[in-house]
């Protein structure tokens, strides 16, 4: 094994953990969306809780789970 070959495997296993910690996020994430959109079904008649389940899925969910999906994107299309 050369010292390139080491290297390449070493970066493929750190792309490769890279991967499973953004999977492991974007699996939390939904997570957070799924559970705020049953949330936010029992709270259609109190406005003021709507409004702050709204937020807090927009906020813990949403907006993380987007950056995560681009950085997926990113590293999947960077050159091995």
């Amino acid at each position: 094994m050369t010292a390139d070959n080491g290297a390449t495997s070493a970066d493929a296993a750190a792309r490769k953990e890279q991967l499973r910690q953004l999977g492991h996020d974007i699996k939390s994430y939904l997570g957070v969306v799924t559970m705020g959109f049953q949330a936010l079904d029992g709270a259609k008649g109190d406005p003021e809780e709507f409004a702050e389940l709204f937020g807090i899925i927009q906020e813990d969910g949403i907006k993380p789970l987007k950056q995560t999906v681009l950085d997926m994107v990113k590293l999947a299309c960077e050159e091995e």
